[in-house]
């Protein structure tokens, strides 16, 4: 079944309206306010996405979406264990810094248990998590890898990088004290060692 096409004002709203929940959360963003910074009144809002709810799973889904699908893509063109993990943890990060609403509605989610996490979205995100259960059981048979609980190393490594990246500002605003030598992790940084740090937990 075809989706109908979507108007040049409806996905005016969906990039605006991601934005905006990105940054005041599901109950925090005020239809009235919403409408004044998609650009359209509020009867607009209604008009293509009935209601709060229905724009905020819209939204989310086809977020989450974006993202998962260039991690499955990353994925699908490696061919060993070692390198779709490594493109598993490079491709998420990558792609979640593309799309910071991303990242950011999900810590939000994280911490309040996920009660207003969209099916369809949860939905995007066990499709990562069955992409990790394949290239870890590869991992066993091929390379003799640990077996470990998937859901565990994707929360590892979704949760890790994703407070990383909505963190930064947090970070900046950290005066560093000179004498321990500690430096804050670049983007890169932080995916090598997350890659390094998974790869020898597995390695048996």
């Amino acid at each position: 079944m075809m989706q109908k096409p979507v108007s040049a004002t409806a996905q005016k709203i969906l990039t605006c309206a991601t934005e905006w929940f990105a940054a005041h959360g599901y109950e925090g963003a005020v239809m009235d306010d919403l409408a004044g910074h998609c650009g359209v009144n509020k009867a607009s809002l209604y008009y293509h996405f009935q209601d709060k709810r229905t724009l905020y799973e819209r939204c989310l889904t086809l977020l989450y979406q974006a993202v998962v699908d260039q991690v499955l893509a990353a994925v699908a063109a490696r061919r060993t264990p070692k390198t779709r993990l490594s493109a598993y943890v490079s491709a998420f990060a990558d792609a979640a810094l593309g799309h910071p609403a991303m990242p950011t509605t999900l810590m939000r989610e994280f911490a309040s248990g996920g009660k207003g996490l969209p099916v369809t979205a949860r939905e995007q995100m066990q499709r990562m998590l069955t992409c990790l259960k394949q290239i870890l059981a590869e991992g066993r048979r091929q390379l003799g890898w640990r077996t470990t609980d998937p859901l565990v190393v994707h929360m590892m490594v979704v949760g890790a990088l994703s407070f990383h990246i909505t963190s930064a500002p947090m970070r900046a605003a950290i005066r560093p004290d000179p004498s321990d030598g500690a430096k804050d992790p670049s983007h890169a940084a932080m995916v090598a060692e997350v890659n390094r740090l998974l790869l020898r937990a597995l390695q048996a």
